[in-house]
């Protein structure tokens, strides 16, 4: 009975082990599917991170045979023993797999870990249909940069301002002074570089007599200086104004240069055609290209100067006095020599794009640029809103996921 009772409590006890070691097997494996799942997801978000803002997806199916692979076999950090790779490939609904014509790709995520734990997740993935909005007040893409005519970026005894908060300009809600404008606060200053961020800011933290003088207000605390992994294709987005029906075109050989005496306050009548002094109204808006192409002198834009639209200048460009400009300013380089230099007491609402150059000297693509004195860069919603409804179709969206699926 003895031998018969112990026999009995050691199956119970054996059967208990045994059940509880497969519910304990049971919680790992949907720990790990679990796990596998978010690194799955993890890895989604990593690979719209690294696509571009364009107009189509080509570039993600250029592989030769898609699928066409983002990010090959990348350790997530903070899940021991999982790695995730992500492909790209075109929606099954196209006729050419390299040829995006709809506008949608499918990006596939898989996670393997351990014990053989895998997990996919697809993603049909669009471009944004929401207004174009800049990563920053002032967007900088380039792997490297320089300050332009100097040895600043921002000068030491002045007062220059870029504001990443949202601007509503009086100009152009006819009100007595700027407001706050309804959208969420941008970065002041947006990189796609850290090296390029971190000269920003150990410059703007140097105290000039004790203080620091500038404002770089934004998202996060000041300066709102930070890298961003938003590409925008500056070169590509210059060429899309430049080819825009009715742009209006400064870049004959003699150069572009208006100062005081050009753009007197108030400005004298009759006005030329197309109007250096005037790029373009709140009524109507306009693109205008200024090309660099005098040998000698650079493209000088003072005096007093205003325009409403988009404003590209390609080459070497300085905008001063009290130039005022609302919407989008583009800087393209092209050569070695190309900078852009903003000062005096300019102002521009809306968003500035600087583009870069390789200069060949080993550190990749370059921009130049300094803003100083007392002059002013807002994110405007308001601006930009006015150049989205003219040619949103120019500028760049970022990619979105629309449809998910777990497999």
């Amino acid at each position: 009975m003895v031998l018969f009772v112990m026999a009995f409590f050691l199956v119970f006890v054996t059967g208990g082990l045994f059940f509880a070691q497969l519910n304990l097997k049971v919680a790992n494996n949907l720990k790990l599917a679990t796990q596998a799942v978010e690194v799955a997801d993890a890895g989604l978000q990593h690979g719209l991170a690294l696509v571009p803002w364009v107009w189509d997806f080509d570039s993600q199916l250029n592989c030769g045979t898609p699928p066409c692979s983002l990010i090959n076999q990348t350790s997530f950090p903070s899940v021991a023993g999982f790695t995730y790779t992500v492909t790209a490939k075109n929606d099954p609904g196209e006729g050419v797999p390299t040829d995006d014509t709809n506008n949608t790709i499918l990006l596939t995520s898989r996670a393997d870990g351990p014990r053989s734990t895998k997990k996919i997740v697809e993603a049909y993935v669009r471009r944004s249909v929401a207004p174009f909005t800049p990563p920053a007040a002032l967007y900088i893409n380039a792997v490297s940069s320089a300050p332009a005519l100097g040895s600043y970026y921002f000068d030491d005894d002045d007062s220059m301002k870029v504001i990443g908060n949202d601007t509503n300009p009086n100009n152009l809600t006819n009100g007595l002074d700027d407001t706050a404008g309804p959208k969420s606060s941008l970065l002041a200053i947006a990189t796609t570089s850290n090296t390029i961020t971190t000269a920003l800011r150990n410059e703007y933290t140097t105290a000039y007599d004790g203080i620091v003088k500038h404002d770089v207000i934004g998202v996060g605390s000041e300066p709102s200086i930070g890298t961003v992994g938003d590409v925008l294709d500056i070169d590509q987005i210059a060429v899309n104004f430049y080819n825009q029906p009715g742009a209006v075109k400064f870049e004959d050989d003699n150069g572009f240069q208006t100062d005081s005496a050009t753009c007197p306050n108030p400005l004298t009548l009759p006005r030329p055609t197309p109007d250096p002094c005037i790029l373009g109204t709140s009524s109507t808006p306009q693109v205008t290209y200024i090309r660099d192409k005098h040998p000698i002198q650079p493209t000088i834009i003072k005096g007093n100067v205003t325009g409403y639209g988009v404003l590209v200048v390609e080459g070497r460009t300085t905008i001063g006095d009290s130039f005022r400009f609302y919407g989008l300013v583009i800087h393209k380089r092209s050569a070695s020599s190309h900078y852009i230099s903003v000062e005096d007491n300019s102002w521009i609402y809306g968003g500035v794009l600087l583009g870069s150059f390789d200069e060949g000297d080993g550190k990749g693509k370059k921009a130049r640029f300094r803003i100083e004195d007392f002059s002013r860069l807002f994110y405007s919603s308001e601006a930009l809103g006015m150049v989205e409804s003219k040619w949103g179709s120019l500028l760049p969206k970022p990619p979105r996921v629309f449809a998910w699926l777990d497999q």
